[in-house]
């Protein structure tokens, strides 16, 4: 037997149903980052895209937290499966945050304030008085 990507027979049935709603949930959430992935040209339209980024991180760092729950109470799920759900989760906060820390960064440039060093490329140097 040759298992697709989307077979999922080898987990047990409500595991498996588990799975798949977290799936969906997941390829939901990722149509939703493509369609915000294009800039919006204004410091206040990237404010907003950036916590609407941060957000959809967010919901899925949330979708992997109850996979791994799901996986943590099921002893016949393999251990491999469960630690990369718990990786996929960590990476899910980490782009929430980053994303958030764009958008404070962008909303302080369209107020005119100067925004973190952690912005890297996107600080208003020039504002701060930093030779780039």
């Amino acid at each position: 037997m040759n298992p697709t990507r989307d077979d999922l027979t080898w987990l047990p049935r409500d595991c498996a149903a588990a799975v798949a709603k977290v799936r969906t949930a997941l390829t939901a959430l990722d149509d939703e980052f493509v369609a915000h992935a294009y800039p919006a040209y204004s410091d206040a339209g990237e404010a907003a895209r950036s916590a609407r980024l941060a957000m959809i991180c967010a919901r899925r760092a949330g979708w992997w937290r109850v996979l791994v729950r799901r996986l943590r109470s099921d002893r016949f799920a393999p251990h491999l499966f469960r630690l990369a759900a718990v990786e996929a989760a960590q990476r899910a906060r980490t782009d929430a945050r980053f994303w958030r820390d764009a958008a404070a960064d962008w909303r302080a440039r369209a107020e005119s304030r100067p925004t973190s060093d952690a912005a890297g490329a996107m600080s208003n140097h020039h504002d701060l008085g930093i030779a780039s």
